[in-house]
């Protein structure tokens, strides 16, 4: 089977999340999208980010009735040390000797990938899933900068063909509940996350 890597602090996750792991799934690209939030994302020393346990917990209720292709994992938090994607892909190989393990992550972050941590392996190594981020879509010469041509050609394929961009930020969610904007917010957020928000404060003390 084909498990797609879904890494990131997901602050919370939301409505776009889930639409893309589905668009994944139907599209074959991956049988199980395993979402794996990160407790010390090395990108995100800027701002305080809400406790591991918070944004594991609205995780889990988002993907409590999604069926066998969404699963969960808290394998980075029983790591110490920032959250290095190559080192959650070896873990996750060994772990999943009899399968492929594939980096889905969205075109923003392919734009940057020449800056992760032993980046050459990753593309080396695993297969890459990339979604649109509703920028212009990334060029083969932006990507020549950084990387060989064969590299830049698995690159390049690893973009999901004509799939739809979700206009939707963890970030801009967080503004909303912030400044009292329930309705807007709601529209973005699975509905026992949203609960869970309103019932514990999040975002709001």
């Amino acid at each position: 089977m084909k498990i797609a890597f879904f890494g990131g602090t997901f602050d919370p996750v939301h409505n776009g999340h889930l639409a893309l792991a589905k668009l994944v799934l139907e599209h074959r690209s991956a049988g199980r999208i395993l979402f794996v939030p990160a407790p010390n994302p090395p990108h995100k020393t800027d701002r305080e980010i809400t406790p591991f346990e918070v944004r594991y917990e609205m995780l889990a209720l988002a993907l409590e009735e999604k069926g066998e292709g969404f699963a969960l994992s808290d394998i980075e938090k029983r790591r110490s040390g920032r959250s290095y994607t190559i080192d959650t892909l070896n873990q996750l190989s060994k772990l999943y000797e009899y399968d492929d393990i594939l980096l889905l992550i969205g075109e923003d972050s392919l734009r940057q990938l020449h800056s992760w941590r032993q980046c050459h392996e990753i593309v080396r190594r695993f297969g890459i899933i990339a979604y649109p981020r509703g920028e212009e879509p990334v060029s083969r010469e932006e990507l020549r900068r950084y990387w060989a041509e064969e590299e830049t050609e698995k690159l390049l394929s690893a973009v999901l063909p004509s799939a739809p961009c979700f206009p939707v930020s963890s970030t801009e969610i967080r503004g909303m509940i912030r400044r009292g904007e329930w309705e807007k917010a709601e529209a973005l957020l699975p509905p026992p996350v949203m609960n869970f928000i309103r019932k514990n404060g999040v975002y709001t003390k």
